[in-house]
């Protein structure tokens, strides 16, 4: 039996600063040390343009599967990217009882104001955004020449703690889904 909780982690892919590929890197990384996820990767900017709807369709499968969801986010402007909000309103039917966890960068705040925001809407979209966050402030001192994390082990902690988090909300509200499915209830 796979215990694995199906975890879909949605990055931008490219951001203007050349901070995300990183972040990604180490999310990666992370995650290959740890046994309760099985991690798929969604770039909604590359989602939405696809023309192929074989790799449109197993993506948006990949997403109606997800037991759980880890949104990496720059700040741009003290806000989210409306590409972002776009992909979200897509997608809008698989956000439902599903937790959704952050890792948030830029800017003074770490990305704290765009998470806030897609908070908002996720909650709209009948998700659960769940408290534990992992934030950059000032990240590009935080990144090499070569773009890697120089100091990866100061956010391990805070990623470790949202994780256990992000599991926990996983499994209870998958039984939840499993028990009475939420069309039923919503």
């Amino acid at each position: 039996m796979n215990n694995e909780m199906k975890l879909v982690l949605i990055h931008s892919g490219e951001d203007e600063e050349g901070l995300q590929p990183a972040l990604v890197n180490w999310v990666a990384d992370v995650l290959a040390q740890r046994a309760e996820f099985e991690p798929w990767w969604v770039e909604p900017a590359h989602l939405m343009a696809r023309s192929d709807n074989a790799v449109v369709q197993e993506s948006l499968r990949h997403l109606a599967d997800a037991d759980a969801f880890l949104i990496i986010t720059s700040e741009h402007r003290n806000a989210h990217h409306c590409e972002l909000k776009a992909f979200i309103e897509r997608v809008s039917d698989r956000w439902r009882a599903r937790p959704v966890a952050f890792i948030g960068y830029g800017a003074a705040s770490g990305g704290l104001c765009a998470i806030d925001q897609l908070r908002q809407i996720l909650a709209g979209q009948h998700a659960v955004p769940i408290c534990n966050f992992v934030s950059f402030p000032d990240p590009w001192a935080l990144i090499d020449g070569d773009g890697v994390l120089r100091q990866p082990d100061q956010a391990r902690l805070p990623m470790a703690r949202m994780l256990v988090q992000l599991n926990w909300w996983a499994r209870a509200l998958k039984a939840a889904r499993q028990q009475i499915p939420y069309a039923l209830v919503s």
